[in-house]
């Protein structure tokens, strides 16, 4: 699997300089984005229900499986995943790792619905609106991606993850190691896999939430 080279150096510093400056910079008009509130506990509170798998969004597709659409729509994704592994008894299929991923996962649609204009769902508005790639890839499906789904039903994929652990980090620890130490503890189904990164699309997507989504996604 290609690693983006620069990842591991930069970490997750660059983004988060001037995080002062950036708090309430962030505006976003009526457009596009997911919410946290489902998905990674609401804008700027704690995440208990980060990466549960119904998160109050509006389901579609066939497969039906839920997933938390990059912070609350539900969307199906995939009840096959290439090179994935197996589905438990419900028929859920784990995301899929990149030393797995056989073909790209199919984008998933990040026009806004209903729950989109709610006050609690501003991080994945953010998110559909100004990430609209990298949140697609991240909840895609036919496989689905461990970014955004995680190891059973229940589980949130490595995005939602990182994020809830992030603001729910009491320690007083800098922005880079909390968020290298959540990394660590949210790899899931794919520990052992990916040279022990988070994969690609969820590096992405973080990446672009750290830049333009700060307030609404990272602020605790």
């Amino acid at each position: 699997m290609q690693m983006k080279p620069s990842y591991r150096a930069l970490k997750w510093t660059v983004l988060f300089v001037g995080i002062a400056a950036s708090l309430g910079a962030c505006v976003v008009t009526e457009g596009n984005g997911d919410d946290d509130d489902d998905a990674f506990g609401g804008d700027g509170g704690s995440t208990s229900t980060a990466g549960t798998a119904t998160t109050g969004g509006t389901t579609a597709g066939t497969a039906g499986t839920k997933t938390t659409g990059g912070g609350g729509s539900t969307s199906t994704a995939g009840t096959t995943a290439a090179g994935g592994e197996g589905g438990d008894a419900t028929g859920y299929v784990p995301g899929v790792c990149d030393d797995d991923l056989a073909v790209p996962s199919h984008p998933a649609d990040a026009t806004l619905n209903a729950d989109d204009s709610k006050p609690d769902f501003a991080c994945r508005k953010c998110l559909k609106v100004s990430c609209k790639q990298p949140w697609s890839a991240c909840f895609g499906d036919t496989p689905t991606a461990a970014c955004g789904y995680g190891s059973t039903e229940d589980a949130p994929g490595q995005f939602e993850c990182i994020r809830g652990c992030y603001l729910d980090d009491m320690s007083g620890d800098d922005t880079e190691t909390v968020l290298s130490a959540c990394e660590d503890k949210c790899l899931d189904q794919c520990k052992d896999k990916d040279q022990g990164f988070a994969t690609n699309d969820t590096q992405d997507l973080l990446g672009c939430g750290q830049e333009k989504c700060l307030v609404e996604c990272f602020t605790p």
